[in-house]
C-alpha cells in the first residue's frame, strides 16, 4: 500500500524539483559572490611601524628605529625622499620645502630640509662608504638630520644592522663599536630574505576557502537536480 507521504511527494514533484533547483542556484551564487568579493591583498599602511617579531634581533630593533628616525625622509623602503614616497603623506605634509617648518624660512623649532635625500637601501646605495664602520661613524655624527648625534650608540648600531640586512650585507652578525669596522659593504653570495616578506596566514586561507566550498556545494546541487529532473521526464 502506497503511503500518503509518498503520494504527496509525487504530486508535489515539480514544485520540489523547482525548489531544489532554486536553492542550489542560490548556494552557487552566494559562494561565487563571496569569493569574488574577497580582496586577497590587504591594503598596507606604509606609514605604520614595522611588524613585531617574537624574538627580535639587533636588525629588528633597527627596523623600528629606522621607521622612527629615518623613514620620514629616506622612505619606507630606503628609496629616498621621492615624489612617490611624499605622496603617502597627507597633502599638507607633502610639500616639505615650502616656507614653514622645513622651508627657507623655518619656524623657531623647524629646520630647512635638503631637497635631495639619498636612497640607503638598494643597488648602488651606500657606495661612498667602504666599511660599515665608516657608515656608522657618519650616521652617528650627522643623523638624524634635525638632531645629529642625539641617539644612543646602541641605537645607531641597530640602525646600521638593519641597513646591512636590507642590503644583504654583514652576514647577520651582531654589531659592536669594534666589530662594525670589520664589515665591508660588499654583496653576499646569496641574499638573505627580509622579515617583511608578504605571506597569507591561515585566517586568509579560511576566508578564501569558505566561498569556494559554497560554490562547489551549489554546483553539485545544481547538477544533481538536473539529473533527477531528466530522469523523471524520461
Amino acid at each position: 500500500m502506497t503511503s500518503p507521504a509518498f503520494i504527496f511527494v509525487m504530486q508535489k514533484r515539480p514544485f520540489l524539483l523547482l525548489l531544489s533547483l532554486l536553492l542550489s542556484f542560490c548556494a552557487l551564487a552566494l559562494g561565487w559572490s563571496l569569493l569574488f568579493a574577497q580582496d586577497p591583498t590587504p591594503t598596507i599602511d606604509r606609514l605604520a611601524p614595522p611588524p613585531t617579531v617574537p624574538s627580535p634581533g639587533q636588525a629588528d630593533d633597527g627596523a623600528y628605529l629606522f621607521w622612527l628616525n629615518c623613514q620620514p625622509c629616506h622612505g619606507d623602503h630606503g628609496q629616498g625622499l621621492t615624489d612617490e614616497w611624499r605622496a603617502q603623506y597627507p597633502m599638507e605634509d607633502q610639500f616639505c620645502w615650502n616656507s614653514g617648518c622645513h622651508g627657507k624660512r623655518p619656524y623657531e623649532e623647524g629646520f630647512t630640509l635638503p631637497e635631495t635625500v639619498p636612497a640607503v637601501i638598494g643597488e648602488n646605495t651606500l657606495s661612498r662608504f667602504v666599511t660599515a664602520g665608516q657608515l656608522y661613524a657618519y650616521v652617528r655624527t650627522a643623523m638624524p638630520y634635525e638632531y645629529p648625534g642625539a641617539l644612543p650608540d646602541e641605537e645607531y648600531l641597530a640602525i646600521i644592522a638593519f641597513l646591512l640586512r636590507e642590503n644583504s650585507l654583514g652576514a647577520g652578525i651582531t654589531l659592536t663599536e669594534e666589530t662594525v669596522y670589520d664589515v665591508t659593504l660588499r654583496p653576499l653570495p646569496t641574499a638573505t630574505p627580509t622579515a617583511v616578506s608578504a605571506s597569507i596566514n591561515s585566517g586568509d586561507t579560511d576566508i578564501i576557502a569558505i566561498p569556494l566550498i559554497l560554490g562547489m556545494v551549489g554546483s553539485l546541487l545544481f547538477v544533481g537536480v538536473i539529473w533527477l529532473w531528466r530522469r523523471q521526464t524520461h
